[in-house]
């Protein structure tokens, strides 16, 4: 699974043109076990993402990636390109790495 793998704690889902359709995260992963929902495994990623990610522009300092985070309560952000296409993605974690926070 990409979370684990890149150890990043989300996933983008993306159109075929690149841009943000949902999002998954390492949360949404334990509110399911915790929920009691065991055979996951069967469930589409659309059952299971959050529509409408939270992004923010490329271009934008990472400190507005901070209030971001801190005004919607989250963890992690996708990162668009000017044509509004995932180019990566943010984690708290990277931000206090990288001394931001």
């Amino acid at each position: 699974m990409e979370i684990s793998r890149k150890g990043l704690g989300l996933t983008a889902v993306v159109d075929t043109g690149g841009r943000p359709l949902g999002i998954f995260t390492d949360g949404d992963l334990r509110r399911l076990i915790d929920r009691g929902v065991v055979d996951f495994h069967h469930m589409t990623v659309g059952e299971v993402m959050h529509v409408h990610p939270k992004t923010i522009a490329s271009d934008r300092l990472a400190t507005e990636a901070v209030k971001e985070m801190e005004q919607n309560k989250i963890n992690g952000l996708l990162v668009l390109d000017n044509q509004g296409r995932v180019e990566g993605a943010l984690n708290l974690h990277d931000l206090f790495r990288a001394g931001v926070v």
